[in-house]
């Protein structure tokens, strides 16, 4: 089940403070921008653009990533969706 489904609103709650819990982790490798698209992302409900983009901004700086990190950013993805997890993974695959 995604989060979107039958979890209600606690589970996203839950979702968008882990998320954003990973926007500030990984700030020293992010731009100011990029970390302020990203809580905007969140803020307006967008939370498969928000762990897409997050994916996307390390892979095209080729910025280092811990393995907790990738397996946080897996674990987000995968609470959206088959979808969403393809592709965070497929760009998580550039960061190992």
């Amino acid at each position: 089940m995604g989060l979107y489904r039958d979890e209600g609103y606690l589970a996203l709650g839950e979702w968008e403070a882990r998320m954003a819990a990973l926007l500030r982790l990984l700030a020293d490798r992010l731009t100011v921008e990029q970390v302020r698209w990203g809580t905007e992302f969140l803020a307006h409900a967008e939370h498969g653009l928000a762990i897409e983009s997050v994916a996307d901004w390390l892979v095209e700086q080729d910025r280092p990533v811990t393995r907790a990190e990738l397996a946080e950013m897996t674990d987000l993805a995968s609470e959206l969706g088959a979808d969403v997890l393809a592709r965070v993974e497929q760009r998580r695959d550039h960061c190992q």
